[in-house]
């Protein structure tokens, strides 16, 4: 018998071609889940798979644009003909795009702030109501958060859409936790850190793989009440 800490556990991870969503659908397969990667791009997809299947189960690519409930909807279908069950949904897909990062809130282009909440509030909503139902009991959800929509402390005015969204998200993270727990599945988001990714830029200081330690936690932390929480790699955070 494996000792992986998700052996013959199936895993959703959306935005996984790449960076954080790559690091984490890697630690998950080496710890013996079957992933199924949600990408945009096939051919990046399919890469990011041939080298998942180099540390575990090769994962099965499924492509869908998370803001786009129909074609959510349809994936939803395929994963059904896969898997007769999901534990783990990670909504990790999510942008922070150049107009935003160079405009502030009073000149922020409201087609931006759409297309930004779209993504990573829409789509992580899209992805949790159309899975939901094929979760397994105690099942996990986790939302790739950031502190940059952390209400303590203030907010430095930077990339206003995006840290909008991430505030709305850890409110739907809260939500989730609230309607699933009758259900014993756990809700959670997290901020990876300054991760060097495409996102992260140049100067970012986290290695995505110690980003995917604090989703595998979230994945494998023991059964509790105490869900619809914020963590780092130093665990929970305010709000």
């Amino acid at each position: 018998m494996s000792n992986a800490s998700l052996a013959g556990a199936v895993a959703v991870i959306t935005g996984a071609s790449r960076g954080i969503g790559l690091s984490i659908a890697s630690t998950f397969a080496g710890e013996g889940a079957q992933c199924v990667l949600v990408v945009r791009d096939r051919s990046a997809g399919e890469a990011a798979a041939d080298k998942i299947g180099k540390i575990g189960a090769r994962p099965h690519v499924l492509v869908a644009d998370v803001s786009d409930r129909g074609e959510i909807a349809a994936i939803a279908l395929d994963v059904g003909q896969l898997f007769s069950r999901i534990d783990i949904i990670v909504n990790n897909a999510g942008i922070l795009l150049d107009e935003d990062r160079a405009t502030p809130v009073s000149t922020m282009d409201i087609a931006v702030f759409r297309r930004t909440l779209d993504t990573n509030v829409v789509g992580a909503l899209n992805v949790s109501q159309v899975l939901l139902p094929s979760m397994a009991r105690g099942g996990r959800i986790i939302n790739v958060s950031s502190t940059m929509g952390q209400l303590t402390g203030g907010s430095a005015g930077y990339a206003p859409a995006y840290c909008i969204s991430k505030t709305a998200l850890n409110a739907l993270t809260q939500a989730l936790a609230a309607d699933a727990a009758a259900r014993g599945i756990m809700v959670d988001c997290f901020h990876p850190g300054w991760a060097k990714t495409a996102m992260g830029g140049a100067g970012a200081t986290v290695d995505p793989a110690d980003s995917a330690k604090v989703a595998l936690f979230l994945a494998t932390r023991p059964q509790s009440d105490e869900t619809g929480l914020f963590w780092d790699h130093s665990g929970v955070i305010d709000w």
